[in-house]
């Protein structure tokens, strides 16, 4: 098989770095001790960068920085001076979610190439297509594509594709969770995830009983491993195989390494190497998730907790892991030739394999030998000391004299300064950059007046708040909108576009003039219309909210996660919203709690179920139709209702009341209680708005 792809492994510290390398990764990823989705990793000092990009370098490997959080305008100043610093380490790539680090490294002048996160939910061609345009050269696909999916995006794109194909797996679509952030405020977002996705919840059905006796982990999937389908990517030009797991051990580490560095240069592992795998880490057994599009409960822990994946571990696969952990690893072959001839000094030659080499003469001319001259077999020993280095010496010649005399240390002397100034040819060999601090300018647009808008789930709902005049503009569910499609007026009404584009299942958009786009991708093929942006876009900053205007957006709901006092000091480059009312969607999933639930699909129904937490709060779950797919909401409402005249005051366009699962009778209450500027009596939550992430 071609040898050409890369495994790419992960390291939350230096220890596990090394090991990864040393076991067969071509590329590692790594955070800084900021701004990375993994904050409670150990992470990397800046000097441990410089030394692990060193390290992997003279080793041929590369070296990625997860700068893949979203960024506040407050710290667009030092995010960009630690964009400088990898630069300046020569770290080979960064993997970004906000597109402030994209304006970073394109205003900068830096070295460094983007890789756009999965973060980003990149989900469909038009998505991969929109990043390549953009100036990324690696799209990380999102974890929910099926294998056809990734083919028929890899045969029209010529992006670099990087899949995950082992660990842990998300069971909502990375970048577009919420649940830990709305629950404890601690937001996957901003790294900082407490994975109440691990956790047990009851599930309400549409009669308002629990579905089960006992709670079930609904939402819980089992570890994803793909090492047997190898091959099959890359007949299909996937340039990128992850392993998950910066929160993993040295030995969880060295171990997929191996096995996936195995599988890449014989097509396959053995089944004592997969049962190894599941055995230092999986949650009860392994998945393939959605690689061939068998989506159902066998993918969860439904039974189970996940006290198991810390206990049981094989001693001896502990053992076999830990010996991998210490491996060396393959080093680089070098040749080395000396010339050590009477009366001149002595001259050295380390080249490798790669067309890098130096030349070296060292201020030491031999000395008449009394006894014990020096040999052939002298000095290749000599000279083969590389031990901690990272070469091995493959090939020596030399021209020597006879009856001459060197001393060791001498000789130690010129092997280890040739080794150092190989060293630095092959860390220096690419043309740096001059570096530019980054500077962005962004318009802050004034706005005139601030205004209500909608947005509904249900058909109930749309009547209601149509016979409303209070609305400015009105969002619908493309659902929805099919259904009302010839009494739909295009004055105040938006189309929001489903989330679930996956793979290329689109819908048909001809004929709308407005939509609300949920998915970078949509920006793509909705050039010719006017574009909201969902807060599914998570824009957090002046700089983002800026390169999306860029991309055709005339109106921006900001992300759920900022505080007022940062939407205040936002720069504001064109009409923004922000959610008054509602409950904010936490969770997209293709997993469908749903089916896997009560046995059978939901799609026909306006209806919610429910999932019920061990607090007894319920989060409403509905079904999405386009690619059978879920969206699950917060169990508390975001209330603003008398704090309207402070909300009205910090440069938004729009104020939108979200409506989920309010029956006709609450809508109308609920606006009736935004018109007066009331309080209201029932449970409800501030959002971010007070306490931010």
């Amino acid at each position: 098989m071609e040898n050409n792809i890369e495994i790419l492994a992960p390291a939350g510290g230096y220890d596990t770095f090394v090991s990864a390398i040393n076991n067969g990764a071509d590329a590692v990823y790594i955070g800084g001790k900021s701004f990375s989705a993994r904050k409670n990793a150990v992470n990397f000092s800046d000097k441990e960068i410089i030394n692990a990009v060193k390290y992997a370098h003279l080793r041929g490997a590369k070296v990625y920085i997860t700068l893949n959080t979203l960024l506040k305008d407050s710290e667009i100043k030092d995010a960009s001076e630690f964009v400088k610093f990898c630069d300046s380490a020569g770290v080979d790539a960064l993997i970004i979610q906000d597109l402030s680090v994209l304006a970073m490294i394109k205003n900068m002048n830096v070295n460094l190439v983007p890789h756009a996160s999965t973060q980003m939910t990149v989900m469909n061609t038009e998505g991969v297509k929109i990043c390549e345009k953009m100036g990324y050269t690696r799209v990380v696909l999102a974890r929910e594509l099926s294998f056809d999916d990734i083919k028929n995006i890899s045969e029209k794109t010529n992006c670099e594709l990087e899949v995950f194909v082992h660990g842990a797996l998300c069971v909502c679509c990375s970048g577009q969770c919420l649940l830990s952030s709305v629950i404890g405020a601690r937001s996957g977002n901003r790294g900082d995830c407490a994975q109440p996705c691990r956790l047990w919840y009851n599930l309400i059905d549409y009669d308002g009983k629990k579905v089960f006796k006992t709670p079930k982990y609904l939402i819980s999937l089992k570890d994803l491993c793909l090492v047997d389908e190898v091959g099959k990517f890359k007949e299909i030009g996937v340039k990128s195989f992850k392993i998950e797991g910066r929160m993993k051990s040295k030995e969880y580490v060295s171990l997929a390494s191996n096995a996936y560095h195995t599988a890449k240069i014989n097509g396959s592992v053995s089944s004592e190497t997969v049962a190894e795998l599941e055995n230092i880490f999986s949650r009860s057994g392994f998945t393939k998730a959605y690689f061939n599009s068998k989506i159902g409960r066998g993918m969860l822990n439904f039974d189970k907790n996940n006290d198991e994946v810390y206990k049981n571990i094989d001693e001896n696969v502990l053992k076999k892991a830990s010996e991998m952990a210490k491996n060396e690893g393959v080093k680089r072959k070098i040749e080395i030739y000396a010339r050590v001839l009477k009366d001149e000094k002595i001259l050295v030659k380390f080249s490798d394999d790669f067309g890098n080499g130096i030349f070296y003469e060292r201020d030491i001319v031999p000395q008449t030998a009394s006894n014990a001259p020096l040999t052939y077999e002298k000095l290749y020993d000599a000279f083969a000391k590389l031990g901690g280095t990272a070469f091995s010496l493959e090939k020596f010649s030399c021209d020597l004299d006879e009856n001459l005399f060197v001393s060791a240390k001498d000789l130690n002397s010129v092997r280890r300064e040739g080794v150092r100034l190989l060293e630095d040819k092959i860390l220096n060999t690419q043309n740096r950059k001059t570096v530019k601090n980054f500077e962005y300018h962004t318009e802050n647009k004034e706005i005139e007046k601030c205004g209500f808008t909608a947005s509904v789930r249900t058909s109930e709902q749309l009547e209601t708040v149509m016979r409303e005049d209070v609305f400015e503009k009105i969002f619908v569910p493309y659902e929805l909108y099919k259904k009302y499609e010839k009494n739909f007026k295009n004055d105040n009404r938006i189309v929001c576009v489903p989330y679930d584009t996956f793979g290329d299942k689109m819908p048909d958009l001809s004929g709308i003039e407005r939509i609300s786009a949920t998915n970078i991708s949509q920006l793509g093929i909705c050039r010719e219309k006017e574009i909201f942006a969902e807060a599914s876009l998570n824009i957090t900053n002046s700089v983002a909210l800026d390169m999306y205007k860029n991309l055709g957006v005339s109106c921006a709901h900001l992300s759920n996660e900022l505080t007022i006092g940062e939407i205040k000091n936002m720069k504001k480059c064109i009409d923004t919203e922000i959610t008054v009312y509602g409950k904010i969607a936490v969770m997209l999933t293709k997993a469908c709690v749903v089916k896997n639930g009560i046995g059978k699909c939901g799609c026909k129904s306006e209806k919610f179920l429910y999932i019920e937490d061990r607090l007894g709060k319920k989060f409403p779950v509905i079904t999405n139709k386009l690619n059978c797919t879920n969206t699950i909401f917060n169990s508390a409402p975001i209330v603003m209702s008398d704090r309207l005249n402070e909300v009205k005051n910090i440069g938004v366009r729009y104020l939108r009341l979200e409506f989920t699962d309010e029956g006709k009778d609450l809508v109308k209450s609920i606006i009736s209680l935004y018109k007066s500027g009331g309080k209201c009596g029932f449970e409800f939550t501030r959002g971010h708005y007070y306490r931010g992430v």
